[in-house]
Parts: C-alpha cells; sequence; structure tokens
C-alpha cells in the first residue's frame, strides 16, 4: 500500500485511540462481549454497558495483532468471504500483477429501494421487485446463483423478512444463494426450512459485516449476530463502518480515524476473547463526508476517500491488520447511467492505486447503496468484464501476426483491417460491450445505452423459466413462515 502517514503520525493516533478507549470506552448492549472484555482485563461497568479498556491492555493488544502470523487467513475463508465487497478482506499477498474483480452477481444487496428502469419510479421493494430481481440474476449469471436482496420492505415485517425472502428464493431461483440474518432469533426457523430443502451449507443464513453505531457503541441486534459469528468460527470477524464527518464521528480526517479505529479494535477484542481459533479479521471504513453547502453526503467524493484509505493505513500500521477501503459501489447518483458506471470505477480505481489491489466495482446499486436497478446492474457487470483486458495479456508466436505484418508491410497500400489475424481475434482482442457505449459521451450515447441495458434486462427476464418439482417443499417451508410471523 502507498503509505499515508509516518510513524508520527500513526504514534499521535495509536495514542489518541487508547485515551478514547480507557477514557470514554465502548458501549455495547451484549453482555457476553461484555463479559468477554472483563475477562481480557477492560473495567466494565454493567448496568451503563460500557467497558472501558486501559491504555496497557489496548497497546498490548495491538502489538498481539502485529505478532500474528495472517499469511494463511485468505485460506481460511469461503467463497464471497474472500471478497471485498462482501466482508472487506484484502490480501496479504496482493502480488505485483493487476487482477480484474469478478463480474458482479446479487449475492447479497442491502438497497431498500428499487429502481423501476421502464417507468423511472424509486419505490420501496415488494414481493414483485425482488421476483424480477431472481429472474434476472438467474439468467445473468446462473453459475453464482441468487441472493437475498432486502427488496421486500413495502409488504413484508422486518422481523420475518429474511424467512420471506427464503421462500421466495426457493419458489424461484433456481440456485438460491441464502438469506441475510438480522436477528439470531430467525435463525432456527431458517434452519428449519434448510433442513426441508435438504440445504446443509452452514452459511445459507449468512452473516454480513457488523456494524457499530458511530460513535463508539453497539445495539443488541448487532451485537446477538456478532457473537454467532464468532462463536461459530465460520466466518471473519467482519467489520464495517458507515458514519459521516461532522455528524457522528469529527469532521477532521484524523479525529476520523481515531473513532474508527477504535471501533474496530473493540470488537476485534471480543473476537480474540470469544473464539479461541484465530479467525480472519477484516473491515470495511465505508464512512462518508457531507457538502455543508445543501447537506449531500457522499461515500466516495475525494474527502471520504482519503479519510477511508488514510484509516486503512492507519491500522495497517499500527495492527498489521489490512482493511479494504470498500468497492466502488455506494456512489451518490440517483440515476442508472454510463456516468454512475465510471464514477463507482474510479473510485474503485483510487482504491486500487493506493491499495495495490483492485476492489469489486459494483452490484446494481445507486443513490449510496439505497436503490437497486437492474440496468445499472448490467452497465456495471459489463463494465467489470471489460477490466478484464487491463491483465496480463497472453503473448503466443502464433498469435502476433507475423504474416499480416510483412503482408502490410509499411502500410502504403494495405492495412490491418482486413488481416487474417483482425479477422480471426478482433472479439477475442478488443472490448465489444454490448450495452456500455464507447463513444464518446453525450446525453444522447447516454441515453442510448441505457435503452440498449433495459432491452436487454426484458430479454433476460422474458426468457425465465421458473423451477419445477419443488410445490411441497415450498409448501411446508411457507407453514415454516406463517408459524414465525405468529411466534415473532
Amino acid at each position: 500500500m502507498i503509505g499515508i502517514l509516518n510513524e508520527a503520525d500513526v504514534g499521535v493516533l495509536s495514542d489518541a485511540v487508547c485515551e478514547v478507549l480507557e477514557k470514554q470506552g465502548f458501549n455495547c448492549e451484549s453482555r457476553t462481549i461484555l463479559e468477554a472484555y472483563e475477562s481480557g482485563g477492560a473495567l466494565v461497568d454493567y448496568e451503563a454497558q460500557v467497558a472501558k479498556f486501559p491504555r496497557e491492555v489496548m497497546q498490548g493488544f495491538a502489538e498481539a495483532l502485529r505478532n500474528e502470523d495472517k499469511s494463511g487467513w485468505r485460506d481460511q475463508l469461503e467463497v464471497e468471504d474472500r471478497d471485498v465487497i462482501y466482508s472487506g478482506f484484502h490480501p496479504y499477498n496482493a502480488g505485483s500483477e493487476f487482477i480484474a474483480p469478478k463480474p458482479p452477481y446479487m449475492f447479497h444487496n442491502l438497497s431498500t429501494y428499487y429502481y423501476d428502469d421502464d417507468t423511472g419510479e424509486r419505490r420501496l421493494g415488494n414481493h414483485t421487485d425482488f421476483i424480477k430481481l431472481i429472474q434476472l440474476g438467474d439468467m445473468l449469471h446462473p453459475e453464482q446463483g441468487m441472493g437475498h436482496a432486502l427488496n421486500l420492505v413495502a409488504d413484508t415485517p422486518t422481523a420475518i423478512e429474511p424467512l420471506e425472502a427464503a421462500l421466495v428464493l426457493l419458489e424461484h431461483s433456481h440456485n438460491p444463494r441464502g438469506v441475510y440474518v438480522m436477528d439470531v432469533r430467525q435463525i432456527p426457523y431458517l434452519e428449519e426450512i434448510e433442513a426441508i430443502f435438504g440445504i446443509e451449507d452452514p452459511r445459507w443464513h449468512w452473516m454480513a459485516n457488523i456494524c457499530p453505531i458511530s460513535p463508539l457503541k453497539l445495539d443488541r441486534l448487532a451485537g446477538e449476530r456478532y457473537v454467532h459469528m464468532l462463536q461459530t468460527g465460520l466466518y471473519p470477524a467482519k467489520l464495517a463502518a458507515m458514519p459521516v464527518s461532522g455528524v457522528n464521528m469529527p469532521i477532521t480526517t484524523g479525529g476520523t480515524i481515531v473513532v474508527i479505529a477504535a471501533e474496530f479494535m473493540a470488537l476485534w477484542f471480543a473476537a480474540r476473547a470469544l473464539q479461541p481459533k484465530k479467525i480472519p479479521l477484516t473491515g470495511m471504513p465505508i464512512l462518508g463526508t457531507m457538502d455543508l453547502s445543501n447537506g449531500n453526503v457522499s461515500f466516495t467524493a475525494f474527502d471520504a476517500a482519503i479519510r477511508r484509505l488514510s484509516i486503512c493505513d492507519f491500522v495497517r500500521q499500527w495492527t498489521g491488520v489490512q482493511l479494504a477501503p470498500g468497492p466502488g459501489e455506494w456512489t451518490p447518483t440517483k440515476k442508472p447511467s454510463m456516468y454512475c458506471t465510471l464514477e463507482k470505477a474510479y473510485f474503485a480505481m483510487i482504491a486500487a492505486s493506493f491499495t495495490g489491489y483492485h476492489p469489486e466495482i459494483g452490484v446494481g446499486h445507486i443513490d449510496s447503496g439505497l436503490t437497486i436497478s437492474p440496468v445499472q446492474l448490467l452497465l456495471d457487470h459489463e463494465f467489470t468484464q471489460g477490466l478484464q483486458f487491463l491483465e496480463k495479456p497472453v503473448i503466443k508466436r502464433e498469435e502476433l501476426g507475423l504474416d499480416g505484418i510483412f503482408d502490410v508491410g509499411f502500410g502504403y497500400n494495405e492495412n490491418f483491417l482486413m488481416t487474417e489475424n483482425t479477422l480471426e481475434h478482433m472479439r477475442s482482442a478488443t472490448w465489444m460491450p454490448n450495452s456500455f457505449s464507447r463513444d464518446a459521451w453525450t446525453p444522447e450515447a447516454d441515453a442510448a445505452a441505457l435503452a440498449r441495458a433495459a432491452a436487454r434486462v426484458r430479454e433476460l427476464v422474458s426468457e425465465y423459466r421458473k423451477p419445477e418439482g419443488r410445490e411441497d417443499q415450498v409448501a411446508a417451508a411457507r407453514a415454516v413462515v406463517e408459524r414465525a410471523k405468529r411466534e415473532m
């Protein structure tokens, strides 16, 4: 990673983190975590639900993290938890060659709003919207499958949303990848549903990154999810933070680093206390900054980017733990467009230039992640596929086109357009996107790209066919969901 902070900066910041955790402490609504803190040397006020960490305790913890061997962390992780966008994991041996990110797929999308590309309406998602996303996902990325999008909020109570999402996925997706757990009380019902369908993947009910509520606190539901995540030993101790400078954290870069690093250190401290296996530690500081002239928040503006990158640099230097500044996703653009994809790509490029590892571009979100657009997903997908052209080219003598070079000679009478080598390799050697436009940007070019992408979405959805033969299992799962409605 390109260094941002020097040794003196790290000294000032680490001293401040220790001071904050010693004097202010960390507010946590989980008694299990508070007891873990106390066992590790923290001073705990159970009534106030606050743990305070003596300076020497946190300094010793930082030193212990620096000394841990992290080279095998990647091998402990499964599938999505190796990706930046889903866990914040950053490779410890990124290498010197450019590696393109994987094309996006809808494993889990946390946008609660749905953008109707045909009408331009932005609305809270419902069953119809979620089913259309499933149909698109099954056709666009069948191998990766389709997971839970938080797009049922308009017609489903929050307490049972993952259960209802499981039911919809298992009825409509050919490759249902699971759901995002919001409340650990939902897990027994999900396990019943999984048993009905013979699902044995313990991650099918999936634990997403844990977000503290800045500044310096963790609520009960998040605490219960975090304890479950740690005690299973199936996941990294994965964190995320999405505060806004000047609102729920200091407005300066240094103050931002102190608050976010203190939150992450307190929660990783719990990970080492609650899980004897040294599971990987990951995280994404996806913080935002505000345009003080109008109140709009951006998670990808330059002043947000330097804060995100600086936190990663500080934590790396102080503890040896690699954070990811995040993917290109969560740009503030409100409507799908080529510009939105390029905005995501620009932040991903900034992250890659500082860290040496190119994160994912995006998975179809607009409006800082609040909304998902099928057309935007298609644009993000095609653009990401194009990044494969930046990987190391294949060099083979038989592909050099030497015969064509000699036939064209000095180019007085011939050119390479009609050589056999060009005809043979024109599609593999050049980027030819279906929807994304390579023309100079104009409003007309952008509109044409959106129209092509929308037509492709309609075409894919029209080719979808619902899975057959699951009717009895779906009925049995529906009974579980109905019982959950009564009990939860």
